[in-house]
């Protein structure tokens, strides 16, 4: 279809819901009095509005809780789903990252004792005496 016929379109689509403008309405009637797939699409419009009016949701009052609740269901669903899925992936990080650092660390120290591992120099008792009466 053209970019005519397009426009005609909106705004036959816009005369059901609100009053068109009066140049507006009048080439919206010369178009429908010109083009008989627009004066169809005007019918359509109209059967499928009154199909729309007739048509009721049934009443049920537990409605909103019920999708609620489903919603609650699924997210926490989505979420175990997510953890369970990327576990191997954090737990090979997290020993690749471990593995990289006792690396460092014996590469540096030379050993791979508690002592270094932790980051302690054989802190003798005067010494670490005299750090806590310094306050440090």
């Amino acid at each position: 279809m053209d970019r005519e016929y397009d426009k005609m379109l909106d705004l036959l689509i816009r005369s059901m819901d609100m009053e068109l403008a009066e140049a507006d309405a009048l080439a919206l009637e010369q178009a429908l009095s010109d083009s008989e797939a627009l004066r169809d699409e005007k019918v359509r419009l109209i059967a499928m509005r009154e199909r729309l009016a007739e048509w009721t949701a049934p009443e049920d009052p537990n409605f909103a809780e019920r999708v609620l609740t489903n919603l609650g269901k699924q997210v926490e669903e989505d979420l175990s789903a997510v953890i369970i899925r990327l576990f191997p992936r954090v737990a090979a990080a997290c020993v690749l990252i471990l593995g990289v650092a006792l690396g460092t660390i014996y590469v540096t120290e030379g050993s791979l004792m508690m002592d270094t591992i932790i980051g302690v120099n054989e802190v003798l008792l005067e010494d670490a005496v005299l750090l806590v009466e310094d306050g440090f």
